[in-house]
């Protein structure tokens, strides 16, 4: 048994990206349940409207899905979930999050708009998969304890070449946004 279908079952997948960002491939290996959402969080839009499209998403869904997000989607998703009323989360199973703390030096202001999100557990079963070496794996674990969430090392979750294939390269320089 896969920690994925240990974990998440059978549920279909909603893999959620930031405009600008590529989709998580992850989840789109060999499944035709796939659907990806991607995020529009520019200034062109309210600042809610990226939550807008979550809550639309997730009415959508139909049945319980299991949301994958990489990098910037992942503090959206968090973010999102932690304020949403129960209601809106009824077709949520749960979620797996690739390198929440990684972004481009681009996207930095929106991590920043995002945070501080509450320290409040997510209301469905998460992954956080991030290398346990990566720039503030620490700041990351607290999180990943502030959310109910379960750190599974990207060596531990895939293979060499789909971990390489997950990360976001370059890190933005955000030692400043999590002190």
């Amino acid at each position: 048994m896969t920690l994925e279908s240990e974990f998440f079952g059978s549920h279909p997948f909603l893999t959620v990206a930031v405009a600008g960002d590529r989709a998580p491939e992850w989840p789109a290996a060999g499944r035709k349940d796939v659907r990806t959402l991607t995020l529009d969080m520019s200034h062109k839009h309210h600042r809610g409207f990226w939550a807008m499209q979550l809550d639309e998403a997730a009415r959508a869904a139909g049945e319980p899905h299991v949301m994958v997000a990489r990098g910037l989607a992942c503090l959206a998703v968090v973010r999102w979930a932690q304020l949403s009323p129960k209601s809106y989360l009824g077709n949520i199973a749960g979620a797996c999050l690739f390198s929440p703390l990684s972004f481009t030096p681009a996207q930095a202001p929106l991590a920043q708009a995002l945070q501080p999100s509450p320290t409040l557990p997510l209301p469905f079963r998460s992954l956080v998969v991030e290398h346990r070496t990566a720039p503030l794996v620490g700041h990351l674990l607290t999180l990943v304890d502030s959310w109910g969430s379960r750190f599974v090392d990207i060596e531990d979750f895939a293979t060499p070449e789909l971990a390489t294939s997950i990360a976001i390269e370059p890190h933005a320089p955000v030692n400043a946004l999590w002190r």
